[in-house]
């Protein structure tokens, strides 16, 4: 009789004990079933972030070099247009220009006419100072001595400068002021005048 309850006792722990197990066992699987779900769920969720930032950035890398390529495209137009347009202007003038810039009556009136524009009363120019070219030295070497000092009544300080070719610069001795009518000078005065026309010809510009 003793030994029936024993077994009895034995078998109700048993099965408890077996119960208990189940439910412990059955409980972190449930548990380990959540948390494999909610680790899927969160590698979905980053998956289509890194997705989301990666097309991001594919359409923002897109989107700048489209920006580039435009903007270098302009460039470009941009530096053809304006190198067509020198040569035209080069071509027009700088042949024109250099031939008159070395034509010596027209360089001596040009001269005249800078030097009364300075001191149009004729008197007291002594502090002028006029700078020509050093090659051409020989060239103009009595015409700036002799014919200005004699047409204009003047005392004028005459230099020849090597640092350009044709043409001259007159201004006032020692304050570092001159205007420079150069061959280059007259070139750059009239390709800016011209560009403007020359740019309406080509592209039919208002």
């Amino acid at each position: 009789m003793q030994q029936n309850k024993l077994q009895e006792l034995t078998d109700k722990l048993y099965k408890e004990g077996l119960s208990k197990g189940q439910q412990e066992a059955e409980q972190l699987l449930a548990t380990a079933k959540d948390e494999a779900a909610q680790i899927i769920e969160n590698a979905k969720t980053e998956a289509a972030r890194i997705i989301a930032d990666a097309q991001k950035s594919a359409i923002d890398q897109k989107v700048a070099a489209e920006s580039e390529i435009r903007l270098a495209t302009r460039q470009s137009m941009a530096a053809v247009k304006q190198e067509l347009e020198n040569s035209i202007l080069t071509k027009t003038i700088a042949e024109p220009i250099k031939n008159a810039v070395n034509e010596k009556e027209f360089m001596q009136k040009m001269i005249v006419s800078a030097i009364e524009k300075f001191n149009p009363q004729g008197t007291d120019a002594g502090n002028l100072s006029l700078l020509l070219p050093a090659d051409k030295q020989q060239e103009l070497q009595k015409f700036a001595e002799e014919q200005l000092h004699k047409q204009l009544n003047q005392g004028l300080s005459i230099q020849f400068d090597k640092s350009f070719k044709a043409g001259f610069k007159i201004g006032v001795s020692g304050s570092g002021y001159h205007i420079s009518l150069t061959d280059q000078d007259f070139e750059a005065l009239f390709c800016n005048f011209l560009r403007a026309k020359v740019s309406k010809i080509l592209y039919n510009k208002d």
